[in-house]
């Protein structure tokens, strides 16, 4: 049985997840990497972790299911998952 301090950390761990602290820079100062960290580098919420769950589970049942059927479903799914991740 898992204690009930664990259980709180388990539940609220996806709250700290989404904390975002922002990007500030004062008036007149310019980073050139905003964009690059705008586009490429920043996360955009649950969405994203769960695309990234699934493609690492995928993986794994890959990795680990000798059936050739469940091979090529784990390998769909983390095409799709990573084809999705890339989209958003």
């Amino acid at each position: 049985m898992i204690p009930r301090s664990i259980a709180r950390l388990l539940a609220f761990l996806p709250a700290l997840a989404l904390a975002h602290p922002g990007h500030y820079h004062p008036p007149g100062e310019v980073d050139e990497f905003d964009q690059l960290r705008a586009d490429y580098l920043h996360l955009h919420g649950p969405l994203e972790f769960g695309l990234a769950a699934v493609a690492v589970g995928a993986v794994v049942l890959f990795k680990l299911n000798p059936n050739r059927k469940v091979r090529l479903a784990a390998a769909c799914a983390l095409g799709g998952s990573l084809a999705l991740i890339a989209a958003f």
